[in-house]
Formats: structure tokens, sequence, C-alpha cells
């Protein structure tokens, strides 16, 4: 979906909904938008409704009165779709971690397939994707100065949409590494911490390749040396890695093929964030003030596609 990055201006013309402050979109389903409708997601415990947004603008409803904030991811082929609803949502510094109710809907009503936590610190639980692996969950809180997270690495779950079992991440990504994003086949990307390699990719096999920023960025020493985000392809054939430090001013996206090392480097575009990977492997990346969305191929060919607005995944209370 695309919405202006702006709070103010004119809406441009074409199939942009407009006039609902509480819509906002998470994610792909299929050939659609899934997201929520309803108060807002940040705001005060209530009912939503869980929605399908088409290319057209046309919403549908899928899920009506959800309690609660709840994540959602849809599954790729469009026909299923998952949220989880925060059960507990502790304070900064509690000894108990977030906890959450997951419920699928495969087109014939909704069930609840089980429940999940995360261990203190954890305050909010949310909905990563539905991939063939099975449903991704991770956990995060806003603990810090300005929001930043507290906590050392933030953990992820794995949950068997049959069954509901929850199984921890952390033996297959190692505990000195953030989950950042799962590949549909199961590969998982995150990034270390601490004296940890910058990037590490796990196979659906568990095997680990460690990335260094130096590997990453050999040929172009002027690069800043943080990981912001990582992003990966829904066919695991592609990481778009953001990097960018406090000290820079400059911001740039590497594309990493995971088949063969190759890297490539998106160069020339300040403030460059990658936003989402298209079915056909094509990088979507943002630039903000001015707004203005650009494609990147995996050889790092930039283009602006939009001149005027920012593609983002929600509309609203991003």
């Amino acid at each position: 979906m695309l919405a202006s990055g702006q709070t103010t201006g004119p809406i441009p013309s074409g199939p942009v909904i407009s006039g609902d402050g509480t819509l906002a979109i998470a994610g792909p389903l299929g050939s659609r938008m899934i997201g929520t409708d309803g108060l807002p997601l940040g705001g005060p415990s209530g009912l939503v409704s869980i929605v399908a947004v088409s290319s057209d603008g046309t919403i549908a409803t899928l899920e009506k009165n959800v309690a609660g904030s709840a994540s959602v991811v849809g599954r790729d082929d469009g026909h299923a779709w998952a949220w989880a609803v925060q059960t507990n949502s502790p304070a900064c510094g509690a000894t108990t971690g977030a906890a959450f109710d997951i419920y699928t809907d495969e087109g014939s009503g909704a069930r609840k397939i089980g429940s999940a936590s995360f261990g203190a610190g954890v305050t909010q639980a949310s909905l990563v994707a539905w991939t063939a692996a099975g449903i991704v969950a991770s956990g995060d809180n806003a603990c810090g100065a300005f929001g930043i997270s507290t906590l050392p690495v933030s953990p992820a779950i794995l949950i068997n949409p049959a069954t509901g079992a929850a199984t921890g991440l952390a033996s297959r990504i190692g505990t000195d590494c953030n989950f950042q994003d799962i590949a549909d086949n199961g590969t998982i990307v995150c990034t270390g911490v601490g004296s940890a390699p910058a990037l590490r990719v796990i196979a659906p096999d568990g095997t680990r390749t460690n990335y260094s920023i130096s590997s990453l960025t050999a040929q172009h020493s002027s690069l800043p040396r943080c990981v912001d985000d990582v992003l990966v392809s829904a066919d695991a054939n592609f990481a778009a890695i953001a990097l960018s430090c406090p000290d820079t001013q400059n911001e740039d996206v590497v594309i990493l093929d995971l088949a063969s090392g190759h890297v490539a480097v998106a160069t020339g575009i300040d403030h460059l964030t990658p936003t989402l990977w298209t079915p056909n492997d094509v990088l979507v990346a943002t630039v903000y003030g001015p707004d203005k969305t650009y494609s990147v191929t995996p050889w790092g060919l930039v283009t602006v596609i939009i001149s005027t607005y920012a593609a983002q995944l929600c509309i609203n209370n991003c």
C-alpha cells in the first residue's frame, strides 16, 4: 500500500483510501494486504476488525470484534490469516513477560490454536510472518530512552499453525543475535550484538553463515558501519541490509545474494530505507522528507517509482 509520509498535503489520484484514521496495514495477504481497522494500534484496549484491502481500495472484513490491539499476518496464498492478542502486557521491569493467544482462520471461522509467552523484560509481542515453516512471533519492549528497547537480544518464537505448539528460536539463531526477518522456507536473518558477527543467516537445516560488516562493505569503505535493519526476500534469495550510524550523515542499502555471497550496494540516495521485497525479488525502498519511493534491483540499480509519496506498511499509526 502507498500512503503519504506527511500528515498534511494533497491526496494523490487513484485507489487511495482516505477518511479512515484507524486503518493500519500490517503486510501482504496473497494479492491483497491485511491489517486492522478500529482503535489505534498503540491506543487503549478495545475492539478492532481484521480487514483485507484490495488494490482498488476495496476493504473486506475478515474478523469482527477482535479484542485488544491484535497483531496480524497473512499466509502467502491469501487463504488464511493469523492474529495474536496479548493476555499479559507487563510494565517495564516486571518479572513476567508478555503473553498472548494465537488465532487462525482459513476462511471457515476463527479458532484459537494456542498460547505463548516470552521471558521477563518483554512487554510487547507481535506476529512477524506466516511462512511455510510456521507462524513467527517476536518480543520487544520500549523501555529505554525515546522508546528504545532495553533488551540485549529480542527473542523470537516459531508457532505450529496446526497444533499451536511454540518453539523458541534462540537455539537456531544464537543468544548473541537479534531476530530480524524470516523467509518462506524458514531461512532466518539476525544481527549480532557485542562482538558477534554483524549479520547471521540461518538456513532451514540450521547451518549458520556469519558476515562481518567489513566483508559486506569491502569495496565501499565509505559506507556507514552499523546495521540498522534487514529484510529477507520471501524466496530467501536476497537480503537487504540497511547500514547507518549515529555519527554519519549517509545511509546505504546493501543487497546480499544469499546463495553466492555476492554483494551489491545501492548508493547515491540519502536515507534510503528498505520497506518490502516484491514476489519477483525487487526491493521497494523509501526516503522520507521529501517523500519518495524507489525500486532497487538485486544488483543495486535504484529507480524512483513515486516522486511525491513514501511506501509504508501502515497507512496510519506507524
